[in-house]
């Protein structure tokens, strides 16, 4: 288990009423499960539609949510943004 800095932005910021904090997983997958035991399976499906960047790569680039996760890893959380 490792200890990453999480970093919440947009709508998951409001549903988890911060924007920072430290949690204790695995893999991408173990830090999803955790935000929705620590505040509601909306805030853990909120987090799972948006951009996940580990240490600011997307986790698209690596191994999805089997991403492994080390001590003092960063995670954020991004809403998608569309245009034209």
């Amino acid at each position: 288990m490792s200890t990453v800095n999480v970093k919440y932005r947009g709508h998951l910021a409001a549903l988890t009423g911060i924007v920072e904090e430290t949690i204790d997983a695995e893999d991408v997958n173990g830090l999803l499960k955790s935000i929705r035991k620590r505040y509601s399976p909306e805030a853990e499906k909120a987090a799972r539609s948006m951009l996940i960047a580990l240490n600011g790569e997307s986790i698209l680039l690596l191994k999805r949510f089997k991403t492994v996760l080390k001590n003092g890893d960063r995670i954020s959380f991004f809403p998608l943004c569309a245009g034209g």
